[in-house]
């Protein structure tokens, strides 16, 4: 794997961490507890998910399976359409596009 691509995936790492940084708790003083357990999943199913681009990215991305991981994003994106995990596949090539200019 080239370093414009070990690059983009480090990217999208940092993009799901936004996702689950930029809570209501940090743009509304309060919200109920429904926001919370809703937030709660969300953050817990994203960390779930990219623990393995997480490990990939701190061995400089020795094993990892591209096909492999982008397989499990759609997968869970079907079996949990409740979860919004927005357009990931763009990021990642929005982010190496950039890089191959």
């Amino acid at each position: 794997m080239n370093d414009n691509r070990k690059n983009a995936y480090r990217y999208l790492l940092y993009y799901f961490l936004l996702t689950i940084r930029t809570t209501p708790v940090a743009t509304q003083p309060v919200w109920n507890q429904q926001q919370l357990l809703s937030h709660s999943y969300y953050a817990g199913s994203v960390a779930y998910l990219l623990h393995t681009l997480a490990l990939a990215a701190a061995t400089d991305f020795e094993h990892f399976d591209e096909n492999a991981f982008w397989s499990s994003l759609s997968q869970f994106s079907i079996n949990n359409p409740a979860i919004n995990l927005g357009d990931y596949p763009t990021v990642c090539t929005t982010r190496l596009a950039e890089l191959d200019r």
